[in-house]
């Protein structure tokens, strides 16, 4: 069986799959990836939408070294990956991106960026037997 949140991650990664952006749920990653995870809140009822349910997922977008020149355009430029990828999915909200940070992997610094994207959750009937 498979629940209302897990739909709502098969959403997103099938469009992160479609548009050929490298993603990752846990464990290790490389770059250039989006790192998905549970948003908090990580479900909820969004009075705006008629109180729907809504399943909220933290992106965080990886590029190159932090120290690397052309780091900030790689994030630059998968930023504009992930929103033309995201526009795809039925109920989405396009997030609003965190200013960049360095994130660490293995030691090594990378330029990143992160944001809380926002879907509707498929209805019970749609995911539930």
């Amino acid at each position: 069986m498979t629940s209302r949140l897990a739909a709502s991650r098969a959403l997103l990664t099938a469009a992160l799959e479609a548009a050929g952006i490298p993603y990752a749920t846990t464990g290790k990653w490389n770059a250039p990836c989006v790192l998905l995870e549970p948003g908090d809140p990580w479900a909820g009822v969004e009075l705006s939408l008629g109180q729907k349910r809504v399943g909220r997922w933290r992106l965080t977008l990886v590029a190159g070294r932090a120290d690397s020149a052309g780091a900030f355009d790689v994030l630059a430029e998968l930023v504009d990956r992930v929103d033309a990828a995201l526009l795809t999915v039925p109920g989405v909200q396009l997030p609003t991106y965190a200013r960049p940070f360095d994130t660490s992997l293995d030691g090594a610094m990378y330029a990143a960026t992160s944001a809380t994207v926002q879907l509707l959750t498929p209805q019970p009937t749609e995911v539930l037997p």
